[in-house]
C-alpha cells in the first residue's frame, strides 16, 4: 500500500542513475545532506527489490551514517548477501564522489502462517493522538533549517518538560523522490532518525550525535502518522544508545535504537543534531 502525494517539493528529482538533492534535503548543521534521507533511500532501494517477491517482509534495517555529504547528487546501489527460502540479507549504499556516505542493512523474512498460542504484548501508546491534539507543532528547526515535516510533540506524564523528551507524532508531507509517492518503509526510514533526538535529549537539549539508527518492524506503519515513543536510554563518557517505540495510529509496529557520540557543536544547533 502507498500514498500518493502532490510533488508540490521533493527532497530528490531523478538524474539518469543519479539522484539530485533539492533545497529541502538541507540538514540543520549547514550545506550538508539530514542523515535520514540516507535511510529513505535506502529503503527505497529495498522497495524496488521486493517488486518480484512482495511476500517478503522488511523485518529490520539498520542505517549507517558514514560521514557528512553536500548538497550533490547521489546514486544508491544494492547487493544481496543472502537469499534464501525465508531470509534474504540486503546491503543497499548511497554513493556521492565515488565513496559511500551511508548504508542500509536490511534483513527480509517471508511472511507465513502466525504461530499458535498467547504471545507478549508491547502496550498502545496512552497518549492523544495528531488528530486529537490538532495542528503540528511549531516546526522543529534553528534560525537557519525548518523542518520538513510535520510533527506533534507530546508532554510526558512523568515529565512535565514540553518538547522532544516526551516523544513525538509525525507525518512526511513531501515525496522523497519526484513523482515517486512514499510506502510504508520509506516513511518509518526517514522517521526513525528522530530516535535520537526523542532519546537522547537531556535537560540541556541534545549533545549527542547518532552514528546509526535500527528500525526493528514487527509490521509496517498503517497510514501516515508515526509516533515514536522514548523508552530507554544510557550514557557515560560521551558513548550513548537509546531505543524507542515506533507505533502507528493503531498502535505499536516496531522498535527503534540508536548508538550516538557526544559531540561539543550541538548547543551551536539550539539542539538539533551537528554536524558529523
Amino acid at each position: 500500500m502507498t500514498e500518493a502525494i502532490t510533488p508540490s517539493r521533493c527532497f530528490f528529482i531523478p538524474d539518469g542513475n543519479q539522484l539530485v538533492p533539492q533545497p529541502i534535503a538541507r540538514g540543520p548543521w549547514g550545506m550538508t545532506m539530514h542523515g535520514r534521507l540516507f535511510g529513505g533511500l535506502a529503503a527505497r532501494e529495498i522497495e524496488r527489490l521486493r517488486e518480484d517477491d512482495p511476500e517478503l517482509a522488511c523485518t529490520r534495517l539498520t542505517v549507517e551514517l558514514f560521514r557528512s555529504a553536500p548538497i550533490e547528487p547521489v546514486s544508491v546501489s544494492h547487493r544481496v548477501i543472502r537469499s534464501g527460502r525465508r531470509i534474504m540479507v540486503v546491503e543497499a549504499t548511497v554513493m556521492q564522489r565515488g565513496e559511500a556516505v551511508g548504508q542500509g542493512k536490511a534483513v527480509l523474512l517471508r511472511r507465513s502462517q502466525q504461530p499458535p498460542g498467547t504471545h507478549p504484548v508491547t502496550p498502545h501508546w496512552d497518549v492523544p493522538t495528531p488528530h486529537e491534539m490538532g495542528e503540528p507543532s511549531a516546526r522543529l528547526g534553528t534560525r537557519r533549517f525548518e523542518a520538513p515535516w510535520d510533527s506533534w510533540n507530546v508532554t510526558s506524564r512523568a515529565d512535565t518538560m514540553q518538547g522532544l523528551r516526551g516523544g513525538l507524532w509525525m507525518r512526511e508531507n513531501q515525496p522523497l523522490v519526484e513523482g515517486e509517492p512514499l510506502t510504508p518503509l520509506i516513511r518509518i526510514a526517514m522517521a526513525a532518525d528522530l530516535v535520537s533526538p526523542v532519546g537522547n535529549s537531556s535537560t540541556e537539549g541534545l549533545g549527542f550525535i547518532n552514528a546509526d539508527y535500527t528500525i526493528y518492524l514487527g509490521h509496517e506503519p498503517r497510514g501516515e502518522f508515526i509516533g515514536i515513543q522514548p523508552y530507554g536510554h544510557l550514557s557515560e563518557d560521551g558513548i550513548a544508545v537509546a531505543q524507542c517505540v515506533a507505533h502507528d495510529l493503531e498502535g505499536p509496529i516496531g522498535f527503534l535504537a540508536t548508538t550516538a557520540v557526544a559531540n561539543s557543536m550541538s548547543r551551536s544547533n539550539e539542539g538539533m543534531p551537528p554536524r558529523r
